[in-house]
């Protein structure tokens, strides 16, 4: 109807109007491709994450360059040119604009350290950093230049397994399932697999008189909520529940790694990335983003403790010494409906002798399905930030 309408048009008009009002409406429809982002595209061909695109030459031309009493202004931006490695124009950037120029961010909170990272420019990445470049710059969902890097990788290595168990240091039955869950994370950890396993302890078995150490209403809440939204009546100890869609008996090896086998077979649209930050030295920090196919769901963090070693005195384990991994110290979660990254702080004490990492995840609230995880190993930061380059 829109082209009909046009044509009419023309014809009632001159020559020179006809002209004029043709020009118009292919200038309305030339203007509506978009530029300036770069898609980088999933498996199945599905959008994930968008890398900004350093800002390029104009064919157009342009007012004469500013002169600053240094130097005139390059023409290649100092985001183009850190994403192409060219040391001496952003040299040239920082000489002639304002000192701390190194740390411009463009539209979408990118700075030259973020496309140096992005690229996997080293020497650049250097350059930057020894010269006053913000290790923890965020652009606009929250990613400092490093997270760039993890989450290009998680996405390229996308296939994960995520194992919950549900335990509670007074069933006599968990000891054997607690085993299990640290064989597996023994063995992702020497094939390098992207296995990650949290032990929520349950508070249904706590006393008047004794009570799990590690328990929590909340992770009993949790395992709730499986039942409810995803395994109808199943709800016991110990459960082993795998990226959120598959349940089994937490000491049952077979159907254990049966399922992350077939965990580790799907590719996921979802990268994940957890990161420790320097922060002040009386509470943990770490930062942790996601992009990809993120719609109603949650960003769940949970910071666990390996090689604990406690006797229990109460329960059907009374008078044993148990030696567990993985328990859930403390889990928090934001609801996100896209991309993000966010700070999350813990005010757990660090030590030589313990041994601490942080399991994130995106998980649908709806369906309880796990979208995507990684986990870092949390350790005393006593040196530059420079050497994760």
């Amino acid at each position: 109807m829109i082209f009909t309408a046009v044509k009419y048009s023309i014809i009632r008009l001159g020559f020179m109007e006809r002209i004029w009002l043709i020009f118009s409406v292919a200038g309305l429809f030339v203007g509506c491709d978009s530029e300036g982002v770069n898609v980088l595209p999933t498996s199945d061909g599905k959008s994930s994450i968008i890398e900004p695109v350093p800002e390029q030459k104009s064919i157009v031309s342009k007012p004469d360059p500013i002169e600053y009493p240094n130097g005139l202004v390059p023409d290649i931006s100092i985001y183009q040119a850190a994403a192409e490695g060219d040391i001496e124009i952003v040299r040239q950037h920082i000489l002639v604009q304002a000192p701390d120029y190194i740390n411009t961010q463009n539209e979408s909170g990118w700075t030259p350290l973020h496309f140096a990272y992005a690229k996997g420019q080293e020497n650049m990445s250097r350059f930057l950093l020894e010269n006053g470049a913000d290790y923890e710059a965020r652009n606009n969902l929250g990613q400092a230049p490093y997270d760039i890097v993890l989450l290009k990788n998680n996405l390229k290595n996308s296939s994960f397994a995520l194992v919950e168990l549900f335990t509670s240091e007074a069933c006599s039955s968990c000891p054997p399932a607690e085993r299990l869950t640290s064989e597996i994370r023994q063995m992702s950890l020497v094939k390098g697999l992207k296995v990650y396993c949290v032990s929520f302890h349950v508070d249904y078995f706590d006393g008047e008189s004794w009570k799990d150490r590690y328990s929590n209403p909340d992770y009993s809440a949790r395992q709730r909520a499986y039942e409810f939204k995803r395994f109808s009546g199943m709800y016991y100890t110990p459960q082993m529940i795998v990226n959120g869609g598959y349940q089994t008996l937490g000491h049952n090896r077979i159907n254990a790694y049966s399922a992350i086998n077939r965990a580790l077979k799907n590719p996921s649209n979802v990268a994940v990335s957890v990161r420790q930050i320097k922060k002040d030295k009386n509470f943990i920090a770490v930062n942790v983003c996601a992009v990809g196919e993120i719609l109603n769901s949650a960003l769940c963090v949970a910071l666990v403790e390996n090689g604990i070693r406690r006797r229990i005195t109460g329960g059907e384990n009374k008078g044993r010494i148990l030696r567990v991994d993985n328990v859930v110290l403390k889990f928090k979660y934001i609801e996100i409906q896209g991309a993000t990254g966010s700070e999350f702080h813990f005010t757990e004490k660090l030590s030589a002798n313990r041994n601490l990492s942080v399991v994130a995840f995106v998980q649908r609230i709806d369906s309880m399905s796990v979208l995507g995880a990684h986990a870092t190993q949390i350790r005393q930061l006593g040196v530059d930030n420079a050497a994760d380059l």
